[in-house]
């Protein structure tokens, strides 16, 4: 079975097909067509459906998509402001009505959730939540083996709980540890990887800025495991790549926040679907709305 997965983000469109087993055959990235507006978008997609329908058998679309989703009918329900018009638009009823083609659609977040269930950390795991580091903070939640989305489609959105006083994600991102390291030493630093080289270097000025950063993240984890108690916690994003080194900070740092009870009850570990999880997630969200 050959499932045609995009992951869409407001930058780039990555496609391919994937099994049924989550092999993925293909991956091409092309470019985000945004000024085309949410019409052009869903043109774009046309046009690559096509244009692998003259390569591949194709047994139906899955699509990952940046922005709120409702699931069922595919339509755009906001937080998708990288692409003018596409809010209120349906890519889902779209591809489905063109082709005649099985169509699903969910969350970036979620499918890469989902991914990690199927081919990636949290395999076998019923009951996870996956949080994603990067410009802000996102996340899926997992539970019984199936996304929970909530009432409209924007369960895990944590990005903006309050953490003593802050909004999480502008200060537990990376964008938020960048922005406190330049504040301390101006114009320093250009990403986060610079900022745990000056940390990991033991600059006097960066330390208790990095400290920082870790109980604020590690506060904002434990608060979703005291709210959720799932078995495994799994982080993603670029500060991932910072490896075992990350991981042991990170716990360390949860722990001291976790009362005793709770400490060693959820496992947390890093995303291991890869750079396709987007797609794997999609087909994966496919399989499960087709009854595979």
């Amino acid at each position: 079975m050959n499932i045609l997965s995009f992951d869409v983000g407001g930058t780039q469109i990555k496609y391919g097909i994937v099994t049924q087993d989550g092999e993925v055959l293909t991956a091409v990235v092309v470019d985000t067509p945004k000024q085309a507006g949410g019409a052009g978008l869903i043109e774009c997609l046309c046009e690559l459906v096509r244009h692998m329908q003259q390569q591949h058998q194709i047994d139906g679309v899955a699509i990952s998509t940046f922005g709120l989703v409702d699931v069922d009918s595919g339509l755009i329900l906001g937080a998708a402001e990288a692409v003018p018009g596409y809010a209120g638009v349906s890519p889902k009823a779209a591809l489905s009505q063109e082709f005649g083609l099985p169509v699903s659609i969910d969350n970036d977040v979620n499918c890469v959730a989902l991914a990690e269930g199927w081919r990636g950390a949290a395999q076998g795991v019923a009951h996870y939540i996956a949080v994603a580091i990067g410009t802000g903070i996102g996340g899926g939640i997992v539970l019984n083996h199936q996304i929970y989305r909530g009432h409209r489609a924007a369960a895990g959105e944590w990005g903006y709980m309050k953490i003593d006083g802050l909004i999480w994600e502008d200060h537990a991102s990376m964008r938020g540890l960048l922005s406190a390291a330049n504040a301390v030493d101006p114009n320093a630093f250009t990403d986060g990887r610079a900022v745990f080289a000056a940390y990991d270097a033991q600059v006097p000025l960066i330390v208790p800025v990095v400290q920082d950063w870790f109980k604020l993240l590690a506060r904002g984890i434990a608060n979703l495991i005291y709210a959720l108690n799932p078995e495994r916690v799994v982080i993603g994003g670029g500060v991932s790549a910072r490896g075992a080194v990350f991981l042991d900070e990170l716990n360390a740092a949860i722990n001291t926040q976790l009362l005793p009870d709770f400490q060693g009850m959820t496992e947390v570990v890093l995303a291991s679907a890869g750079n396709h999880a987007g797609m794997i997630g999609a087909a994966r969200n496919w399989l499960q709305t087709n009854k595979y």
